[in-house]
């Protein structure tokens, strides 16, 4: 019943707000699952809950694993994330290609990075409280040139990178304990056409035509597996 309720207040925070803090209503747990089976209320275990959250959707797959399953204090968790091209976007359709917009960090000036279109969420599975999420990252609209990056996944494919959470990131994992990660991606309506070629001046774009120097790549939003560890104290070796 603990593990039900920590997911449920999971997918409020998820659901409810688009990644956006703070939010202003706590949803209902009828809402919640409303939002989660598409508005068709139905009762769920813990199992369908995970299942359907973490389910395919317009082909894509979201997939994340941690280097490890235990850690101790002070070790950074390392988290491969895999964006993947399942075959097909529905039963009884053939496969196909899927462009995707793979931007995952934000870049400040000194080096700094942020996680922009995948975000994570860390939570205490003891206790269910949010031990890190990722910040809300606003790219400027002067900057999106830099922001081009897409690949087309062929069927059965997939992109992916490499997240390294040092514990001055989430001081929260400072603590023993268990806990549970997610990711999601996301790409709004407003990135849904990439340039095919980040050198293209204004003038080749209006030779080309939007059909020819854009690629419209694939939008929505995608959650991930829940992947659990644990932290444990380090050991204190005696000498005698």
């Amino acid at each position: 019943m603990g593990r039900l309720l920590s997911l449920l207040a999971t997918l409020g925070l998820v659901l409810a707000t688009g990644c956006s803090w703070p939010w202003s209503r706590q949803p209902s747990e009828v809402e919640r699952l409303e939002a989660l089976s598409g508005g068709r209320f139905q009762e769920l275990d813990l199992q369908g809950l995970e299942a359907d959250l973490a389910r395919p959707r317009g082909g894509l797959k979201l997939s994340i694993s941690t280097n490890r399953t235990e850690y101790y204090v002070g070790e950074p968790i390392i988290v491969e994330l895999r964006l993947e091209n399942v075959g097909s976007p529905e039963p009884g359709k053939p496969p196909r290609d899927i462009p995707v917009y793979f931007e995952p960090v934000a870049h400040f000036r000194g080096g700094r990075q942020a996680e922009w279109l995948v975000n994570f969420f860390i939570r205490s599975e003891s206790d269910g409280r949010a031990v890190y999420r990722s910040p809300r990252v606003t790219v400027p609209d002067q900057q999106r040139a830099s922001y081009y990056h897409y690949v087309v996944l062929p069927p059965h494919s997939y992109v992916g990178r490499r997240f390294v959470f040092w514990p001055r990131r989430a001081p929260g994992l400072m603590r023993p304990g268990r806990y549970s990660l997610r990711a999601i991606y996301s790409v709004s309506d407003d990135f849904a056409y990439v340039i095919v070629n980040k050198d293209l001046t204004a003038e080749q774009v209006e030779i080309l035509g939007e059909r020819l120097a854009y690629v419209r790549v694939w939008t929505g939003r995608l959650y991930s597996n829940k992947v659990e560890f644990r932290i444990k104290r380090k050991r204190r070796w005696l000498f005698f």
